[in-house]
C-alpha cells in the first residue's frame, strides 16, 4: 500500500510493469515496460510492438525461447482505499490482445506509415472495460512538462522501465530510473524513421519505457519573453524506449533506440489494425 506524502504527479507512477502471458498457460513469455496515453478522452497502453509479437521487427526473427506469442497483457493499477482517498494499493488486471478467441484480430493499433518498422503499439483501454472512478491510472501527457523548450543532443535522459524482471520495491513494481543523454540531433530522423539515440547501457525488461529528458540550468524561452525564462530544471516527454544497439557485446558503445514522442498520435489518429504475419514465423 502506498499512502501519502505521495506526490500523484510524479513520474515514477505513470510507468507500468507489463507480462507477456500466453493465457492457455499462464506462462509469462517476457516482460516488459508500458505506460498509458489519454488522447480524446480515452485511454490507451502505449509499449512496443515486439512486446506483443514477439518478432525483431528489424531482423524479422523471433525473439526469446518461445515459439508461440501472448495472448494478454498482465500489469497493475492503483485502487483507492474507500475509506481512505489518501492510499492506493496495487491490483492486478488483464488486457486481452486480440478480440476473438482464435488470436486471429489483434486489439492494438500500428503506424499507419510505417507499420511494424515503427516499434510502437496502441492499445485502447476503453474498448476493454470501462475504467472504474476508484482506479488510478495516471496518463504520461497529463504530466506538467516545460513543452516550450525543446529537447536537444546532450540533454539528459531518463528511461523509466523495469530492468531484468527488477522489482526492489515489492508488489507496487515502481520502475528504475535509469540514466543517460541524447546522443543524436533530435530533428533527425535515423534510417528515414521517427527515431533517435540514447546514450545509456539499458537492458532487458524496459522495452516499452516512457523517456523524460531534463537539463538543469538557465533557460531562455523561444518566445525572448524575458518574463518566461527559467532558471533551475526543465523537463519533457522525449518518447519511447525500444531497446539497444551493441546489445550482444559489452565492449560495444550501448545506444539506445528512441521513438519520439509524436509516433503516439499518429498511431491513435490512424487507428490501423496490426496484422497477424508474424505468427507465421
Amino acid at each position: 500500500m502506498w499512502k501519502k506524502p505521495l506526490d500523484f504527479s510524479s513520474l515514477t507512477l505513470t510507468s507500468y510493469f507489463l507480462r507477456m502471458i500466453f493465457e492457455e498457460t499462464t506462462q509469462t513469455m517476457a516482460t516488459g515496460t508500458g505506460f498509458i496515453y489519454e488522447y480524446e478522452d480515452i485511454k490507451y497502453l502505449i509499449t512496443n510492438g515486439h512486446n506483443v509479437t514477439r518478432v525483431n521487427p528489424e531482423t524479422n526473427q523471433r525473439l526469446g525461447k518461445y515459439a508461440g506469442f501472448p495472448t494478454l497483457i498482465q500489469t497493475r493499477a492503483f485502487i483507492e482505499v474507500e475509506t481512505d482517498k489518501d492510499k492506493l494499493v496495487p491490483e492486478l488486471f488483464a488486457i486481452d490482445l486480440y478480440k476473438d478467441e482464435y488470436f486471429t484480430k489483434p486489439e492494438w493499433y500500428v503506424h499507419p506509415k510505417f507499420g511494424y518498422a515503427v516499434d510502437v503499439i496502441a492499445i485502447p483501454i476503453d474498448s476493454h472495460f470501462k475504467v472504474p472512478e476508484h482506479v488510478r491510472l495516471f496518463p504520461i501527457n497529463n504530466i506538467k512538462f516545460d513543452d516550450d523548450f525543446d529537447p536537444t543532443i546532450s540533454d539528459d535522459v531518463f528511461v523509466l522501465g523495469f530492468p531484468f524482471d527488477a522489482n526492489p520495491t515489492g508488489k507496487l513494481e515502481m520502475p528504475i530510473w535509469k540514466r543517460g543523454s541524447i546522443a543524436t540531433e533530435v530533428d533527425f530522423d535515423l534510417n528515414g524513421l521517427p527515431k533517435l539515440l540514447i546514450d545509456t547501457a539499458t537492458r532487458s525488461g524496459m522495452s516499452g519505457s516512457p523517456v523524460i529528458y531534463q537539463r538543469n540550468g538557465f533557460h531562455v524561452h523561444p518566445s525572448g519573453n524575458m518574463g518566461k525564462n527559467i532558471f533551475g530544471r526543465i523537463r519533457g516527454f522525449l518518447g519511447i524506449y525500444s531497446g539497444r544497439l551493441g546489445a550482444d557485446d559489452n565492449f560495444k558503445a550501448q545506444l539506445g533506440i528512441v521513438w519520439k514522442k509524436s509516433v503516439i498520435e499518429e498511431i491513435i489518429k490512424g487507428q490501423k489494425i496490426g496484422d497477424i504475419q508474424f505468427q507465421s514465423i
